[in-house]
């Protein structure tokens, strides 16, 4: 390959300018062409001369964002006249490429599914030239582009110019971090596209809360026409095309499309579930006024949750188990932040029997105290068996009080339960526990069956534990390919150098971290 890239640039790169390039590479799937060029840009050493060389007409997909420093308009023009069979294209960061280009790109390409120009030149125009040029597309990102505003959004799904739909099957749209120059109303674009764009799933924008707020009530007051002077129908029209007339001409209600929501304050989840019935991912920010019933379980679809406490005080864990008596058999993946430890982990965990991730960032209690305290056998007689959990985190914040021993206790039996009962987990993570680790591993290993035989990340960072339990679970047999000790007092130098040897010698292929 150095051959013909340095030929190439010895006697062709800025003497000619070839549409087609016949070369070795013509020979080559564009799966692996794509391959080969990621390969050179995580080595940084892509160049205009392999670009050339690279940019063969049969690639599929093609992402230039790992050596965005080159491409240029040439580039992109290159790629425009090339490589016209692509469905999938990245310029992430390529900031070089004027918009005019991007435009005169985009119209060659109609064929995109996916198309990525976060933090690129992107503006107005190319946003109507894609909607107006890739029937086809499924995926944008426009996220950190300065130039794009949430009312140039609205050219994706109407074209004013000729007074229709592009009629766009736009599945995802990420478009935060833009209207740079701020005072732009968000929410009445936001409300525009997802009437506007019927297949929307996902929509990372930063009115897409309040939007959807606004859809369920069917009230839209003086920003329904926002943008009729540019030629683009009111939220009322839209409303009215897409559902239909109820009783007395009224609207009838709208249903989203919409599979994902961040950052919905819990007491707008009884507004929004009749109108976001089909959301399957959310996030949800928990104030202290609220009950322990706060319309979550009105969110039957859910598989993916994240809960977060945002009060003064942390809420307990319990606050959680109501709603987890009727989502919980659905949920994949739980994340909780910011609430405090109480004695609830275990009936959390009982209550979601198939969830394969849970991500756990606790407060302690307001009344912890440190105790040291070693629990008895009847402590860890629980039985946990989540069969195709994957992936544990579990930490508390650093320098936070300790744990009253009774919370130490469950805590301790709820862990050595849950990764001897979890054959399929592939990664642990327990941060700032504070206890000692020691029992808690050995007593998991000693669970029926290979418990960790697929293990392959463990972090122990900032926690307790023994050279003699971590040399224990290297001799266990599993997939271990990267160990954090970072922060742990109790290994020490030699204890480092030791388990790098012994990791060597053994031939495991193992990155181990510890400072």
């Amino acid at each position: 390959m150095k051959e013909w890239a340095r030929d190439y640039a010895d006697n062709y790169l800025d003497q000619y300018s070839f549409l087609y390039i016949m070369g070795p590479f013509n020979q080559l799937p564009g799966s692996l062409v794509q391959e080969l060029l990621q390969l050179l840009s995580e080595s940084h050493r892509v160049s205009r001369t392999y670009l050339h060389l690279l940019l063969v007409p049969h690639l599929s997909a093609l992402s230039l964002s790992g050596c965005s420093s080159i491409v240029s308009n040439a580039v992109a023009q290159l790629v425009g006249a090339r490589c016209q069979s692509l469905t999938s294209l990245c310029l992430r960061d390529c900031k070089r490429v004027q918009p005019g280009v991007l435009v005169d790109l985009v119209e060659l390409l109609p064929g995109l599914r996916s198309l990525d120009l976060s933090g690129s030149q992107c503006n107005t125009q190319v946003l109507s030239a894609v909607g107006s040029s890739c029937p086809a597309l499924r995926e944008l990102h426009v996220s950190n582009c300065r130039a794009v505003t949430s009312r140039g959004l609205l050219h994706l799904a109407f074209d004013p110019t000729r007074g229709c739909s592009t009629h766009s099957q736009l599945r995802r749209l990420a478009a935060s971090n833009i209207d740079s120059r701020g005072g732009v109303d968000s929410v009445g674009p936001a409300a525009f596209l997802l009437l506007a764009l019927p297949h929307l799933e996902h929509l990372d924008h930063s009115g897409l809360v309040e939007a959807c707020t606004l859809i369920s009530r069917l009230h839209f007051q003086t920003i329904d026409c926002f943008a009729a002077k540019e030629g683009f129908p009111s939220l009322s029209e839209l409303v009215h095309s897409r559902a239909g007339e109820g009783v007395d001409g009224e609207a009838s209600p709208v249903c989203l499309n919409l599979r994902q929501m961040s950052e919905v304050e819990a007491e707008l989840l009884g507004t929004l579930t009749p109108v976001c019935g089909e959301v399957v991912e959310v996030s949800v920010l928990c104030g202290e006024e609220l009950g322990s019933d706060w319309g979550l379980s009105l969110w039957k679809t859910l598989t993916h949750l994240t809960v977060q406490s945002t009060g003064v005080h942390s809420r307990p864990l319990r606050d959680l188990l109501l709603a987890l008596e009727v989502l919980g058999p659905s949920l994949r993946l739980l994340t909780i932040q910011d609430f405090s430890l109480d004695d609830s982990l275990d009936p959390i965990l009982s209550l979601c029997p198939n969830l394969r991730v849970l991500h756990c960032h606790l407060q302690p209690p307001a009344t912890a105290l440190h105790e040291d305290h070693e629990a008895d056998d009847s402590t860890w007689a629980m039985e946990l068996r989540l069969l195709h959990f994957r992936d544990l985190f579990l930490g508390f914040p650093p320098c936070s009080p300790g744990l009253t021993a009774q919370t130490c206790a469950g805590l301790q039996g709820t862990l050595a339960s849950l990764l001897s009962g979890a054959p399929q987990v592939e990664r642990v993570s327990l941060h700032g526990l504070p206890f000692s680790l020691d029992r808690v591993l050995c007593k998991a290993l000693e669970g029926p069956g290979a418990p960790l035989c697929r293990l392959q990340h463990l972090s122990l960072a900032h926690s307790s534990v023994s050279m003699g339990t971590v040399l224990g679970l290297m001799d266990q047999g599993n997939q271990l390919s990267r160990l954090d000790l970072s922060g742990c007092q109790d290994i020490y130098r030699r204890d480092f150098d030791r388990l790098e040897s012994l990791a060597r010698e053994r031939g495991y292929d193992l990155q181990i971290t510890w400072s």
